[in-house]
């Protein structure tokens, strides 16, 4: 296939590991360029990462022609602008997530793209690891019969002291906190695992008042083939839980999303427990997929149609709204 050639605009922290050496390991894959406006920090990230081309203006990257795709890695509030640059110098885009800061700047990135002709897809990376797909497949093969219900709880703590993040807590940057961040993660994988959802309904509030985002989401969703289910995630506990319970006519898979816990099938005659290796880069799965994709090996859907989707129903509650498909 062909080899696709990277260039990263905003080499922080999520590229040191779980994604940067990805596109320098694999072999259908080439990191030439990386691009962050602290020059001090982008002359230690080349170094450090063994990168000769390296620059604090992006344009340098968009101009290159060997280029042939950038993963954006910014925080959420310059996703939308350094998108659109791409897709207008022929780029294909890798983005994180969340896809955007919101649902109307997810669908300007889509149509730009489109209309562009380059390829668009999100850093939902949960999808390609081997973990979530035995889960899909396991559901899709009616391992616990027919899906009637899920919930699934996750508590996190307050993140007082990490300078790193702290754009994180910053709505004008990052659009919500904990619930953009890693409540991002966690709706995506209910997409992925139950197909399109048709109603969703949430809460939010700032239980500690200690931070400028909210910190307590509780959710109601609803998929188009019946499957109904209720989410809380509490992001100012002490002690950090993560379980999801996907309960069938015939049994109940246990598992967590953001950890890496053991997948258990629950049934009457007894417990299976599937342990997953941990990745050294979390995000090497899906960058593989998504530059076979963009080289024309595959279809994919980690797009940007999802990352839309995705959008909407953390976007709702976040708002403490509903939304009907």
């Amino acid at each position: 296939m062909k080899n696709i050639t990277f260039g990263i605009i905003g080499c922080g922290d999520v590229t040191e590991k779980k994604s940067g050496p990805a596109f320098q390991k694999l072999p259908h894959t080439t990191l030439k360029w990386v691009m962050r406006r602290n020059e001090e920090k982008l002359i230690d990230y080349a170094r450090r990462h063994h990168i000769k081309d390296y620059t604090t203006d992006y344009k340098e990257i968009l101009k290159d022609p060997e280029v042939d795709a950038v993963y954006i890695a910014t925080p959420p509030s310059m996703h939308k602008f350094y998108t659109i640059e791409a897709a207008k110098h022929k780029k294909d885009v890798y983005v994180e997530k969340p896809m955007a800061m919101t649902v109307t700047e997810c669908r300007e990135m889509i149509k730009v793209c489109k209309d562009e002709g380059v390829k668009l897809f999100v850093a939902y990376y949960r999808r390609s690891r081997k973990k979530f797909r035995t889960v899909k497949k396991l559901l899709e093969d009616h391992e616990i019969g027919e899906i009637r219900s899920f919930q699934y709880h996750y508590v996190n703590p307050l993140p007082l002291h990490n300078p790193k993040r702290a754009w994180l807590y910053d709505p004008e940057v990052s659009g919500g906190g904990q619930l953009y961040d890693v409540g991002s993660h966690m709706m995506d994988m209910m997409l992925y695992l139950f197909g399109e959802v048709s109603y969703a309904k949430g809460i939010s509030s700032n239980q500690s008042g200690v931070l400028d985002v909210e910190d307590n989401t509780s959710g109601i969703l609803s998929f188009r083939n019946g499957v109904q289910g209720t989410v809380q995630m509490t992001f100012n506990g002490k002690i950090s839980e993560d379980e999801m319970v996907v309960t069938g006519n015939e049994g109940t898979l246990k598992f967590s999303i953001m950890n890496n816990e053991p997948l258990k099938i629950m049934k009457p005659e007894g417990v299976d427990e599937i342990v997953f290796e941990e990745l050294e880069h979390v995000q090497m799965p899906l960058i593989s997929d998504v530059a076979k994709a963009m080289a024309g090996e595959n279809e994919l859907d980690s797009t940007g149609l999802y990352g839309l989707r995705t959008q909407e129903i953390i976007e709702a509650f976040r708002d403490s709204k509903e939304i009907r498909y």
